[in-house]
């Protein structure tokens, strides 16, 4: 009896649940959640005098019933609702066609940056492999010309041929050695330029001749490079960036053209440095 009594109570439990599963999976559609919001915007002025007049309950009531009716409390949300459903997704779609040509062409950005990213990295990668490739090529041309030295008779000729090879040799690995040597000084000079020099020196790149013009005449002083403005926001700014073009003059990167102090242009080194910014 017991068990048959514990079975009714479970059932009924379960398909209580169930209702309420249903329920609430209609009150989440999105059309209940329009009505709603529409119910809230049509009748806002009542809600808000029901839940703040300080009377008896019949007040408060007589009061939103002032500012409503069956019309905006019942009709006009579940017409809005159904209107905001219905449409809803032809919204969505609206803006997702006239969204879709920006993304479309903000994608298109990225991927060339990347395709232009790939083909760098692989001519650099091809670059250093023809670099290994001549290296490798000088290894055996050095071994098979000190073969054939090997094979000369004469002693004393060997031995001031060999003495003569190697001398070119250590002449040849020191003049490689300066060279990167100078490479690499380059390389930390450009990284140790200060943002300031960096900016002016890759914007006066950006110009076919070059040139940076420092102009003190009027109002505020500032220094002009490809059609950019550096050090017109105050004269503390305008300190720092006529200090990082003195930089610029220090390192051989810009000289000054004529004697006014005035024009300046980029160098034959400025350009390289510029390129590798």
């Amino acid at each position: 009896m017991g068990d048959a009594k514990n079975g009714v109570i479970t059932e009924a439990t379960k398909k209580m649940r169930e209702l309420i599963d249903a329920v609430d999976s209609r009150i989440k559609a999105p059309y209940f959640g329009y009505a709603a919001l529409a119910f809230v915007a049509l009748n806002w002025r009542g809600i808000f005098l029901l839940s703040t007049t300080e009377a008896s309950p019949l007040e408060r009531l007589s009061a939103f019933d002032s500012q409503t009716n069956s019309f905006t409390l019942v009709i006009l949300p579940l017409l809005v609702g159904a209107a905001v459903a219905a449409t809803s997704h032809w919204v969505h779609f609206i803006f997702g066609f006239i969204s879709s040509k920006p993304s479309a062409l903000i994608d298109n950005l990225y991927l060339e940056a990347e395709h232009k990213r790939t083909i760098r990295q692989t001519e650099l990668e091809q670059s250093r492999s023809e670099l290994f490739a001549v290296k490798e090529k000088e290894l055996i041309e050095r071994a098979q010309r000190d073969e054939k030295v090997a094979g000369i008779e004469d002693k004393i000729a060997k031995e001031n041929l060999i003495a003569q090879l190697g001398a070119l040799r250590n002449e040849r690995d020191q003049l490689s050695a300066q060279i990167d040597t100078q490479k690499r000084d380059e390389k930390s000079i450009i990284k140790g330029l200060s943002s300031e020099a960096s900016s002016i020196l890759k914007a006066a790149s950006k110009s076919k001749d070059g040139t940076i013009i420092k102009s003190e005449s009027l109002g505020l002083p500032s220094i002009e490079a490809g059609g950019l403005t550096f050090g017109a926001k105050s004269h503390r700014d305008f300190a720092k960036n006529e200090a990082a073009l003195e930089e610029l003059v220090s390192e051989d990167f810009v000289k000054a053209s004529g004697n006014q102090g005035v024009m300046f242009i980029l160098t034959h080194r400025g350009w390289q440095a510029a390129d590798k910014l």
